[in-house]
Order: structure tokens, then C-alpha cells, then sequence
């Protein structure tokens, strides 16, 4: 299943890794949005776009990921970790399950979560 009307935010503070998972997405056929680099330009850029699904690191600089990642499952959006620490979201209420990848993460998992969380929209 392609996931063409897709837009996919990608959050993530190492420029190199959000611009590598950006390339990533798109050579998908989704759409990008970002990617971001802090929490506070992701939501910037969701003020004027709604994302389908999202790709976040759980740490954005000094902050972490779980009060966007909570306003993006209010709005529908499939929410998708990519952490150094992918045990961290365990501990989170609402997210012990989520969807993870563990950095450093190959294009063929990140193809293949973004595949789920479309079937799964479905």
C-alpha cells in the first residue's frame, strides 16, 4: 500500500537525521512537513498543515516529544518514535505500545512503519 496522500511531519533535532528521514519519506511518495528541528517549529508548521502521521525523536533538544505527540493523536494523527532510547516511551502514559524505531534507523524500517500506520488509517 503506497501512502501518497500522506503528510508526514518529521521532527528530530540532528539536522542530518531529519533531513535523511525527510528523503526517506519522500522517496515513498508522501509528503514532508518539516522537517522540524525544535518542538516549537513543529508546531509552527501545523498551524498551517495537518499531518497524517509524524516521525519524532523522543528528545528535541532539552525538551521531549509527549505533549506534541499527545496533541497529534487528538487531531488523528499516527504518531511514530524514533529514538537512541526507544525504552523511554514505556514509561509514558498512552504510549507504552506506540510504534518505535531505534536509531540508528535504515530506510527499509521506516518504509515499513510509515506502510503500517497507512494501512492501519485504512
Amino acid at each position: 500500500m503506497t501512502g501518497e496522500t500522506d503528510i508526514v511531519l518529521v521532527v528530530d533535532d540532528e539536522t542530518l537525521i531529519a533531513l535523511d528521514l525527510a528523503a526517506t519519506v519522500e522517496s515513498t511518495g508522501r509528503t514532508v512537513l518539516g522537517p522540524a528541528f525544535t518542538l516549537g517549529m513543529a508546531r509552527r508548521l501545523l498551524e498551517t498543515d495537518t499531518a497524517t502521521i509524524a516521525l519524532l525523536d523522543i528528545n528535541v533538544g532539552s525538551e521531549v516529544v509527549w505533549p506534541l505527540a499527545h496533541e497529534l493523536l487528538e487531531i488523528d494523527c499516527a504518531v511514530i518514535f524514533i529514538s537512541g532510547d526507544p525504552r523511554q516511551r514505556k514509561s509514558v502514559p498512552g504510549f507504552a505500545d506506540a510504534t518505535c524505531i531505534e536509531k540508528p534507523a535504515m530506510p527499509k524500517d521506516i518504509c515499513r512503519v510509515l506502510d503500517d500506520a497507512t494501512a492501519s488509517a485504512a
